[in-house]
């Protein structure tokens, strides 16, 4: 089954050093969804806050909401 992906106020942190900032979006199941940006603007930062792998980077943290068909994640 197909789940529902939403990021509300999402910020990344390495360190100190914020590397996403206020990211909100829903991605749709069964939909295609591009990240297109410039190399350093967080978009695998991103990625790995979907997949929690950003969370076992030493001094990474994460705030906000990452939801998966509304349960936190």
């Amino acid at each position: 089954m197909a789940k529902r992906i939403e990021a509300i106020d999402l910020d990344a942190y390495y360190g100190g050093f914020r590397a996403i900032e206020g990211v909100s979006m829903v991605i749709e199941p069964k939909s295609i969804t591009a990240l297109i940006g410039p190399s350093g603007c967080g978009k695998s930062t991103f990625l790995r806050t979907i997949n929690r792998m950003h969370e076992v980077i030493p001094g990474a943290r994460v705030t906000g909401r990452m939801l998966l068909d509304d349960e936190d994640i």
